[in-house]
C-alpha cells in the first residue's frame, strides 16, 4: 500500500495533489450549501 501510494505522488506531482484537495473541499462546501438552502426552503 505505502509503495503504491509513493509511486502515485511520486507520478502525478504536487500540482495534481494540490488540485485534488481543492476539488473535494469545493465540493463538499457545494453539498453544504446546498444542502442547508434545501433544508431551510419552505
Amino acid at each position: 500500500m505505502e509503495k503504491a501510494l509513493r509511486g502515485w505522488l511520486e507520478a502525478h506531482g504536487l500540482l495534481a495533489i494540490t488540485a485534488a484537495v481543492l476539488g473535494i473541499i469545493g465540493l463538499l462546501a457545494l453539498v453544504l450549501v446546498v444542502g442547508g438552502f434545501w433544508l431551510v426552503a419552505p
